[in-house]
């Protein structure tokens, strides 16, 4: 009776320890814990231990969300250039206008590229933005910087107008007087020599001497229309001998606006007249209406290749180029009170109060804020707009600036490194693989057979050992990845990369396998009459794949720097494809050395810190599946 009772008790406490188990982990000493753990679980323990290879983790799985997650939200149209935002330097202060402006005491506001501008009710200019300019004597000067002479000028007159170019800024006084700041590589800022004795010989409707009664303003010239109601052009040759002035339109100039190569012309009579590049749509399709006097014309703005007119009828006249929608204008609910034009969009303010815009949206440049209320006037010029509203409060939306700058074409560096690092960290990972796959295959091969195989591959291995990458990878890219598609031409790249980078984990492998075939698992599965493939593969491969994994993560850093160096070379991706080594490629230019460091030390910052992170997670896993650091 006795026997059975104790027999009771010990099986209620055996279940009671086991359930106690489930729920509440049991304590063991250090030497228990490590004696019942998994080697994997061994060697991620290890592993977060090393805190450089933690370090090296977080920064890689940072740049693959940068790269692969970041590409699916943030879009790349290969071909998209910008012209007018070419290098310009990191910066999101295009629309941070200063907090003392509102709308009871701005005049006007106008738009750069980069920056804006605005001309205050008592005579202040105030500028912002993201700065374009270098500073080059003789060419250029800060354009957010207003220079002490100019300011002293500013101080000492009385400002009635105010317009930009796309660097440069030119203001007009109340005597007629014409001034700025800026880029003047072609002379825009001021009026030459020449125009004001042309001005000089002609006088005013009023029989007084010409003043400057509009001015115009573009990225390589300047104009100004006089009092006289002439134009007077200076600036880039090339540009002001393709605005040529006819006779019968001298003397009738009502207004003006400009583009880079044409400027359309308002006449006193209601009448439109192009001038400019006459290849251009701009200049050809001119609706003959505005041309014969038909229709009356009493307001014209324009983008750089399209123009819009507003007659006396309220109605809305476009022509120029079809691209980005310009021509489709939109539905209006309300009579048009204003229209303005930016680079490539067009903005009408509504006697509601109400604001429409159309044309192109890559910047956010038609992207009218909701919640407004009753706007009372809008300025617009390139990529950004501006609207105050009947409170005297100033809404800006549009282009905000680059966090990372722009290159040279005018395309965001931001965007290029999300696209450029999928296909960089893509290249290295797909040639990694196929390396490992050549490299085992041979390693095992030669390690486990030995003999004449052994003799066979590794002679082989020497002989590739033995060409020289740079120049082969070079050879066969420019042989025949000028016959492929861009896409083509990248897989062409990963093969190069692969075939040729497969040697040394290959020897590596068949040294482990000449040590691993003599243990007693590999006999016992010989004697039991497995098949040597799969011996090699399921009995050897999981005693060496630790070396593999070491090797594959110190080898995947390389072949990113491989990758970045054939692309900057011009052998690797090609524009207007992105990878971080072609955008690298304008780091060959001085100028971009000296002045434009964006463009070639951000990339370069990525293909460093990439590749070393890549090398911290291999060291780290190196360590971690050495049996010594677990005595440590």
């Amino acid at each position: 009776m006795e026997t059975k009772k104790n027999t009771a008790a010990q099986a209620g406490k055996s279940f009671g320890s086991m359930f106690k188990r489930l729920f509440k982990r049991e304590k063991r000493s250090v030497l228990e814990e490590e004696a019942i753990q998994t080697p994997t679980k061994m060697v991620m323990k290890n592993f977060f231990r090393n805190k450089l290879g933690v370090a090296g983790l977080i920064i890689f799985i940072a740049f693959l969300l940068f790269a692969f997650v970041g590409s699916q939200i943030v879009p790349l149209v290969e071909t998209y250039t910008e012209l007018p935002l070419a290098n310009v330097p990191p910066g999101t202060t295009s629309l941070k206008f200063p907090k003392t402006l509102n709308g009871s005491n701005v005049v006007k506001i106008a738009n750069g590229a980069s920056f804006g501008a605005a001309l205050t009710t008592d005579g202040k200019v105030e500028v912002w933005g993201v700065e374009s300019n270098i500073e080059v004597p003789g060419s250029w000067e800060h354009v957010t910087e207003i220079p002490e002479a100019i300011q002293a000028q500013i101080e000492s007159s009385n400002i009635i107008d105010m317009v930009t170019g796309g660097m440069h800024v030119l203001l007009l006084d109340d005597q007629g007087n014409v001034f700025g700041w800026g880029y003047y590589g072609h002379g825009q800022t001021s009026i030459p020599d020449d125009v004001l004795s042309r001005m000089g010989w002609s006088t005013g409707i009023d029989g007084q001497p010409v003043k400057a009664k509009q001015i115009l303003a573009s990225t390589n010239w300047s104009a100004i229309i006089g009092s006289d109601k002439q134009l007077y052009i200076w600036g880039s040759t090339q540009t002001v001998m393709n605005f040529r002035i006819p006779s019968a339109v001298k003397g009738r100039i009502e207004k003006g606006v400009a583009a880079d190569n044409n400027i359309a012309l308002l006449l006193d009579d209601g009448t439109v007249y192009m001038l400019g590049d006459p290849s251009t749509e701009y200049y050809c399709n001119v609706p003959e209406e505005l041309k014969d006097g038909s229709v009356k014309v009493v307001d014209i703005e324009c983008t750089n290749r399209n123009v819009i007119a507003l007659d006396d009828q309220g109605k809305l006249w476009t022509w120029g180029a079809s691209a980005d929608g310009l021509l489709d204008v939109p539905e209006m609910n309300s009579k048009i009170v204003k229209i303005v034009g930016g680079y490539r969009h067009f903005t009408v303010l509504l006697e509601d109060g109400s604001v429409v815009s159309w044309g192109a949206n890559e910047l956010g440049q038609c992207d009218v804020p909701e919640g407004l209320g009753k706007i009372v006037d809008i300025y617009s010029d390139y990529y950004q707009n501006y609207a105050i509203d009947e409170a005297g409060n100033i809404h800006a939306w549009g282009h905000k600036g680059f966090v990372f700058g722009s290159d040279q074409f005018g395309r965001d560096m931001m965007t290029r490194l999300i696209h450029g690092g999928r296909i960089s960290l893509t290249v290295g990972a797909i040639a990694v693989g196929i390396s490992t796959i050549i490299a085992l295959i041979v390693g095992l091969a030669a390690g486990y057979f030995g003999g004449w195989v052994d003799m066979l591959l590794m002679r082989l291995t020497e002989i590739f050992s033995a060409i020289p990458f740079y120049p082969i990878a070079i050879t066969l890219s420019y042989a025949i990845g000028n016959s492929l598609s861009q896409s083509a031409k990248l897989y062409l790249i990963m093969v190069i990369l692969g075939v040729l980078g497969w040697m040394g984990l290959a020897r590596t492998v068949r040294a482990l396998l000449l040590v691993e075939r003599e243990k007693d698992f590999v006999l016992a599965a010989r004697a039991l009459g497995l098949k040597q493939n799969k011996i090699m593969w399921r009995h050897i491969l999981p005693n060496v794949f630790s070396y593999v994994i070491v090797n594959i993560a110190l080898s995947y850093s390389s072949y990113i720097l491989t990758e970045a160096g054939l692309s900057f070379l011009g052998f690797g991706v090609c524009e207007p494809t992105p990878s971080w080594g072609n955008m690298l490629t304008s780091a060959q230019q001085s100028t971009v050395v000296q002045y434009y460091w964006w463009r070639w030390f951000i990339p370069g910052l990525f293909v460093v810190v990439a590749s070393f992170s890549a090398n911290l997670i291999g060291d780290a896993l190196r360590d971690a599946m050495d049996p010594k650091s677990n005595e440590r």
